[in-house]
Order: C-alpha cells, then structure tokens, then sequence
C-alpha cells in the first residue's frame, strides 16, 4: 500500500523496499510472494519508466530482489517473469548508460571513474544476478536465465570496456 500510494514521495527508502521484497521472495506462501513480485514489478515497470533518475540508488538492490524471486522454485512462473524484469532492467542500463555516470558513485567505489560507474552500478550487477540464476535454479528456469544473460552479452557486450570483461571473468 505505501509503494501505491506514497511512491512519489518516497526518496531514500527504495533500497529498504526492496530488501524487504527480497526476503519475502524466498518466501514458501504463495500470498506473500504473489504480492510482493507484483509490487515490484509495478515498480521495476511503472516507477523506473517515470522516475528512474530520482530510484538509480535502488538498481542493485532491485536486480538482486528478482534474482531472488528467480530462484524460488515453488513459483516457476513468477521465476520466469522475474527472469523477464531483469532482461526489461539491461535494457534501461542500455538506453540510459549517461544516468550512471553522471550519479555520484557508490560508498565502496568513490574513485570509480564516471566511464565505470555504469558497469559498477548497473551491468555488472545484472550479470551477477544471471549468473546467481544459472547456479542456483531448476533448469527451465536456469535455461532462461543463460539465454538472457546471452541475449544481454550480445546486445549490449560491444559497449563493455575490456576491463570489464576481465572484471567479469576474474
């Protein structure tokens, strides 16, 4: 309800929203689950298209709540949306790499050049999520989340720097 109806108003407490999402993605009640994924989808969908800049602090936080909800093998078909979500959030990085770099970075990155900050806040997280995906779910939806992840690679792969890659494979 407080998402809903208070969500413009809402400035600093997205990463606790999604922590609280996150814990209840791991949840075996179907109720809980149900409502929090849709909660975040709306989101993920609607707030991010509208007020993406003002949200950019939650990113990560919102990548590893559907990476939770992917791995919750009592709902196979909110694993898949999830998978879908994270597959609509690489598009965003995608289209908008100039919002990471213009934020101010991370407490643990403070001298991350602004040419990193996208990679730091926003591709390799994504990656990671997938890769958290494959290891650890059932294989329909580990099969999804490895075309993602491949979808993404060949997207948007040619826009990584080579450090970044040797970030990703070390």
């Amino acid at each position: 309800q407080m998402v809903n109806s208070q969500a413009p108003n809402i400035k600093s407490g997205w990463k606790n929203i999604f922590s609280v999402f996150h814990l209840a993605a791991s949840d075996q009640d179907e109720a809980i689950v149900d409502l929090a994924f849709q909660t975040t989808g709306k989101i993920i969908s609607e707030l991010y298209e509208r007020q993406f800049p003002a949200m950019i602090d939650s990113f990560q936080d919102a990548v590893k709540c559907l990476s939770e909800f992917a791995c919750n093998a009592k709902f196979p078909d909110t694993s898949m949306e999830a998978i879908r979500l994270v597959r609509s959030c690489a598009s965003a990085v995608g289209s908008s790499p100039q919002l990471f770099a213009e934020h101010a970075g991370l407490e643990g990155e403070p001298g991350a050049p602004e040419v990193d900050r996208v990679w730091l806040r926003g591709w390799f997280p994504l990656l990671f999520s997938l890769s958290c995906v494959v290891s650890r779910c059932k294989l329909d939806v580990r099969t999804r989340g490895l075309t993602v992840l491949f979808e993404i690679i060949k997207t948007h792969g040619e826009s990584f720097r080579p450090h970044w890659w040797r970030d990703l494979f070390n």
